[in-house]
């Protein structure tokens, strides 16, 4: 989400390196704030590819018909390895994955961790 003043001007969704990224760009410009720093030591820590590869996946996430973008974001942030895995990230959406799709969502993840 950006903002100006006390206006949302935009908002998306963002991975857990991207947010990383931010911090790390505004650490140069300043001390961090307390809430700041542990969220960059969570992003540096859990961060589990590099910021190509992070929007490759996205970008080939998001060509499923049935994966929106927070969902897309989810899936890169955590890799789901099985079907259980990416199950619960869709446990909330009013939607399900068949079987084809799930096995077609974690072959195209586990190229990205290999």
């Amino acid at each position: 989400m950006f903002v100006i003043g006390k206006e949302t001007v935009k908002s998306r969704f963002a991975t857990v390196g991207e947010v990383g990224e931010v911090l790390e760009a505004r650490k140069g410009e300043g001390e961090l704030g307390f809430e700041q720093q542990v969220t960059l030591d969570y992003a540096k820590k859990f961060t589990k590819l590099d910021k190509g590869k992070r929007e490759t996946l996205l970008k080939e996430l998001l060509d499923f018909e049935k994966i929106k973008e927070e969902a897309a974001v989810k899936i890169v942030d955590l890799l789901p390895t099985n079907a259980d895995q990416l199950r619960l990230i869709f446990s909330k959406e009013r939607y399900v994955l068949d079987d084809k799709e799930t096995g077609e969502v974690l072959d195209v993840v586990k190229k990205y961790i290999q």
